[in-house]
């Protein structure tokens, strides 16, 4: 698997750097969720947190066959996250947008 911010990045999470172009495969998406929370901290977290609630949001059965054990616990940690609530909602437009060419 490639770097898993990458893979985040292709998936549409907001975040700085290059965008491949590359659709990455769905499993490869699920398994850079789950490293990169483990690690995410500043605006990335802020990014990544506003992404996850999206797609728990707009495509929950999606998310949750996704993330059949340890969803509750993705979504606790991107809500715990949320503390600017409109930098959230700007970042949370752009998932929903990206979200949407990927699920």
């Amino acid at each position: 698997m490639a770097d898993a911010w990458q893979i985040l990045r292709d998936a549409g999470v907001p975040i700085v750097g290059p965008v491949t172009g590359l659709r990455p495969a769905h499993e490869d998406v699920v398994a850079s969720t789950r490293v990169a929370v483990a690690d995410a901290t500043g605006r990335d977290a802020d990014a990544l947190a506003a992404w996850v609630l999206a797609w728990r949001a707009h495509w929950p059965s999606s998310f949750a066959s996704s993330f059949p054990d340890d969803g509750d616990t993705i979504a606790g940690w991107a809500t715990s996250c949320v503390t600017d609530a409109n930098r959230y909602l700007k970042l949370r437009r752009i998932a929903i947008e990206k979200l949407a060419t990927i699920l």
